[in-house]
């Protein structure tokens, strides 16, 4: 495995665990911690499959899903 493969897997895990605590934190805030947790996966998931085109919808779902009344 080249050295730009392993940059673009550990950038995308990077950026997944990043993007993941915005709904993880929001979701402990707010007291769904089981939203939080599977949105915390989902983001980190959908960052190592397309990167932030897929990570930043799904973490917006899952605001959306946390702060909805």
């Amino acid at each position: 495995m080249d050295a730009y493969t392993m940059g673009a897997i550990v950038g995308s895990i990077i950026t997944g665990l990043i993007i993941g605590a915005i709904p993880a934190i929001c979701g402990v805030i707010k007291g769904k911690i089981k939203l939080a947790v599977i949105g915390f996966f989902a983001c980190l998931l959908s960052a190592f499959i397309l990167g932030l085109i897929l990570a930043l919808p799904v973490c917006l779902v899952f605001l959306w899903l946390i702060f909805k009344k």
